[in-house]
């Protein structure tokens, strides 16, 4: 999911990315996540590579390219880097999911798989979505 994200964050700005690189590290995850690219040309993934012990957890990328919305990479990345702030909702808080359109769910993990949320559809089949970054764009409160 987090790999579908960026790719979705390059196919919007493609046209308007020229290079990009980083190095994340993601909540509840243990080994790093690269990646890179030239345009609309995007590599990237959990690599081998754990954080050891003591080394800092640290995440850091670059975006070089024409007119950009910084705040809005800067807050979406910052959203899945493990800087020790839990997430805004807890296992069990029932909350809207955006599954293309809004749909009421319930938090029933976080952390799964390095996605900030696995959310349970309200629905016959009891669907399970997740929500790959805490941000209201995937997930928010009921009353948003």
């Amino acid at each position: 999911m987090l790999q579908m994200w960026i790719q979705r964050l390059i196919v919007d700005d493609g046209a308007n990315l020229y290079r990009y690189k980083g190095i994340i590290a993601v909540k509840g995850m243990e080994n790093k996540y690269l990646f890179q690219g030239v345009g609309m040309l995007f590599t990237g993934g959990f690599v081998d590579a754990k954080w050891k012990k003591n080394e800092t957890r640290e995440s850091r990328f670059v975006f070089i390219g024409k007119n950009l919305d910084h705040e809005f990479y800067k807050n979406a990345f910052l959203s899945i880097k493990d800087d020790g702030r839990p997430l805004r909702f807890s296992v069990g808080t029932m909350v809207e999911c955006n599954v293309g359109k809004w749909a009421l769910g319930k938090v029933i993990k976080q952390w799964d798989d390095g996605n900030a949320y696995r959310i349970e559809i309200q629905d016959e089949k009891k669907t399970n979505v997740w929500a790959p970054i805490d941000v209201d764009a995937y997930i928010r409160s009921l009353n948003a």
